[in-house]
């Protein structure tokens, strides 16, 4: 088996340092449910106790170590194709390329939207099902908190995993991002402008009323 910690084993601080991973473990940090079994997921997480962690479309497996060997499965509920066409409009003009929105290279209103709550791709704890085979029957057991912090620290390794995990093509994303401009073009009548707000949001400007 492979362990996701290799060479930390005993990292201190956040667990994660990138945008997307910061957000992810910023979202489940945030959840009032989780609070009192993070700390001791954080700590396992920190042992080295994740195994042969995979993230595959909407689900996440690993082993997790304690007293014994215990399969974990996350699922995470659908990234909906109504979802994704809502945040692509939000973040119409603000995304460039697939390069930025990997690293999260983008302006603080771009990245705000990516990560809305109900809106963006970091998933609501209410999206969220843990699968463990020990015995605690609690919605969150140790090793499927451990396993939240450790979808964190993948994603801080390897940022498109978090696009495999919602099922949503980032290379898609950002051509329905710029294509809305030219679709908001398209619908404007023949001769018109498109209006001022439309201008300021797609590229960060303030216009000038007078001017048009």
């Amino acid at each position: 088996m492979v362990p996701l910690l290799v060479d930390r084993p005993r990292m201190r601080g956040p667990v994660a340092g990138t945008f997307w991973g910061k957000a992810w473990c910023d979202r489940i940090e945030a959840a009032g449910d989780y609070m009192d079994r993070l700390p001791l997921g954080r700590s396992r997480l920190r042992a080295g106790a994740i195994y042969d962690l995979t993230i595959a479309p909407r689900e996440v497996f690993a082993y997790v170590a304690g007293e014994e060997l215990h399969e974990v499965l996350v699922r995470i509920a659908p990234f909906d194709e109504e979802r994704c066409e809502s945040l692509a409009r939000s973040c119409t003009g603000r995304i460039g390329s697939v390069v930025d929105l990997l690293s999260g290279n983008l302006g603080a209103d771009a990245l705000e939207v990516l990560i809305a709550p109900g809106l963006g791709l970091i998933p609501e704890p209410s999206e969220i099902r843990f699968q463990c085979d020990c015995a605690d029957y609690a919605g969150l057991c140790v090793h499927g908190a451990a396993m939240l912090y450790a979808i964190g620290l993948k994603l801080d390794m390897d940022p498109s995993l978090l696009f495999v995990l919602r099922e949503v093509d980032q290379q898609q994303l950002v051509t329905q991002v710029t294509g809305a401009i030219g679709q908001m073009a398209l619908e404007a009548e023949p001769g018109s402008a498109l209006p001022s707000e439309d201008l300021a949001s797609i590229f960060g400007i303030e216009v000038d009323e007078e001017s048009i």
